[in-house]
């Protein structure tokens, strides 16, 4: 079985070989070299375009030996972030969505993010067909993050079927009606690797999938 560590172990490839019509640093010395032999001391050839030349290979060199290094810490931390997302598999995150997944006889946690305070705010739970199932009531709330549950109770007080339910939110900022930024818990069935693009993310219940850069928390 494959292990995230052989998955991210970095592949080697042999050198390819020069071609015989080109010319590197090494040859651009030794005609250099015969040239200073064979020159006329009388009339000594101009060798600024040789050492030019030599210069600019030694600056290659430099900036191939660079980009090697990049590349060598950009596949460590690759390898680092799959492996610390491989540990969240069966948790529950905190995501940027308003999509719930709602398993049998389990409930939802989720959370509202609002840069003010609000007042009358009030979740719209909602099944695929966009029919309201149950309405939560979470009246005034401060600026920040606030935590809230839907006990996956519909309005007539028996479970709500397993399944996708999507949480509209909405409260008085300032006086006016307005949406509420929802992140809801999801968990987490496997992560995906995606080593051509250097991408890791989350595959959640519901067949949903997010990157790393919208997960906020997780429990």
């Amino acid at each position: 079985m494959n292990t995230i560590e052989q998955l991210f172990s970095p592949t080697s490839s042999a050198p390819g070989l020069k071609k015989n019509d080109e010319l590197g640093q090494e040859d651009f010395l030794k005609l250099m070299v015969a040239q200073l032999k064979n020159q006329d001391p009388s009339n000594p050839v101009e060798n600024s375009e040789f050492l030019g030349q030599i210069a600019q290979f030694s600056m290659v060199n430099g900036i191939d030996g660079l980009g090697s290094s990049f590349d060598s810490v950009a596949s460590s931390l690759f390898s680092t972030q799959a492996m610390q997302a491989s540990q969240l598999v069966g948790k529950e995150i905190l995501v940027d969505t308003n999509v719930a997944e709602l398993e049998t006889g389990g409930s939802v946690d989720a959370m509202l993010q609002t840069s003010s305070s609000a007042s009358n705010v009030k979740i719209f739970v909602e099944d695929q067909a966009g029919l309201l199932v149950r309405t939560l009531d979470l009246g005034n709330i401060g600026s920040g993050a606030t935590k809230f549950n839907w006990d996956g109770i519909d309005s007539e007080g028996t479970p709500a079927v397993p399944g996708s339910y999507t949480l509209r939110t909405e409260g008085l900022v300032a006086g006016s009606l307005q949406g509420l930024s929802t992140q809801v818990y999801s968990k987490v069935e496997s992560i995906v690797v995606d080593r051509n693009n250097t991408t890791v993310s989350f595959e959640l219940a519901g067949n949903r999938s997010v990157g790393i850069s919208q997960v906020r928390e997780f429990k």
